[in-house]
């Protein structure tokens, strides 16, 4: 295994780490992933040939690292210990993906560390209060590993000034697909699949969720099957959305993912899942955008969004000041 490092323009830097079958890309630009090839078939949504005018202008948030805060806080507002904090609306009324000037729009400096079988980016960055009006600054590190046994791992190691909330993950697309169409054949599998039900504006709504596994008698499951339940509040919530855009429960904090080329295996040690599966592509207006719905589906380990306002002082993104955070998931590709 190795890694080089190609410079595009805007500041972008490429990794580039090759491991035979597979090679995978990441970027500085949000500490993202760009690129995973499975000989000539790519299996997550990027571009690396123009990485440079791609991502800074994409709405869509590809492979990118998300935070402080990962999905939505209803309202951009929530309270901690007692103080109310009022944070930047950027979507709709509410506050999303940590803001606008998200993690997911930052340069990262970053260090390369090739080892015996694998190869490690260590991406760092501070947080600051002055800017996403959260409390307490962060100091971060993003730490993608990639290794001989084609599993690409994240950590993320941080620490705040202050006691406030910290829910990071990563924005990746898959599609499986060696033609890339769309992902309803794909299977999602688990002991557990439990699913969160979302309002209009794509907010939980209960936490009470739905248990899919039960619903459809089977610990796997096709998306194309929840697209088009009949069940009425699975029906009801795919016809709102045009799919799933979801916080789930699992069984273990593990899951597969697998069409007829490939499965895909999610180990992690945060509590919710986050499934999206690109419902609607239209929004962004660039010759860059190819893209239909289900184009993709998102894996987004974290807790579950909003879960400050929904749990209030036993929210599990309640991070106390000076207290080092840990958090560790990975994505392992096999070939069938």
């Amino acid at each position: 295994m190795f890694a080089k490092v190609e410079s595009q323009s805007n500041g972008i830097d490429l990794i580039k780490i090759d491991n035979e079958e597979t090679k995978i890309v990441f970027t500085n630009y949000g500490a993202r992933i760009v690129s995973w090839k499975f000989d000539d078939n790519n299996i997550v949504l990027g571009n690396v040939v123009e990485a440079d005018e791609f991502y800074t202008e994409n709405p869509f948030n590809f492979g990118a690292t998300i935070g402080r805060y990962g999905g939505r806080i209803a309202n951009a507002t929530f309270q901690l210990d007692g103080k109310t904090y009022q944070l930047d609306s950027n979507n709709g009324q509410h506050n999303i993906h940590g803001g606008p000037h998200g993690l997911d729009t930052q340069f990262f400096d970053y260090e390369v560390e090739e080892q015996v079988g694998q190869v490690k980016i260590i991406f760092k960055t501070t947080i600051k209060s002055s800017v996403d009006h959260f409390p307490g600054d962060i100091d971060l590190e993003v730490i993608h590993t990639y290794d001989v046994d084609h599993k690409w791992t994240i950590e993320y190691k941080a620490i705040a000034t202050e006691k406030t909330i910290f829910n990071p993950m990563n924005h990746v697309y898959f599609n499986l697909n060696r033609d890339n169409k769309v992902i309803d054949n794909h299977s999602i599998a688990s002991s557990k699949l439990d699913m969160y039900l979302l309002n209009e504006d794509n907010i939980v709504q209960s936490l009470e969720p739905v248990d899919l596994v039960n619903k459809f008698n089977s610990e796997n499951i096709q998306f194309k099957d929840i697209f088009n339940s009949e069940d009425s509040v699975i029906k009801e919530q795919m016809d709102r959305f045009g799919g799933i855009d979801h916080p789930f429960d699992l069984g273990s904090n593990e899951m597969t993912v697998e069409n007829k080329h490939f499965l895909l295996k999610v180990k992690t040690d945060m509590p919710n899942i986050v499934i999206f599966t690109f419902n609607d592509t239209t929004s962004w207006q660039s010759d860059f955008n190819i893209y239909k719905a289900h184009s993709g589906f998102t894996l987004e380990t974290q807790c579950i969004p909003n879960d400050i306002n929904l749990l209030g002082d036993k929210a599990p993104s309640i991070l106390e000041g000076n207290k080092p955070y840990y958090s560790k998931t990975s994505y392992k590709i096999f070939e069938k």
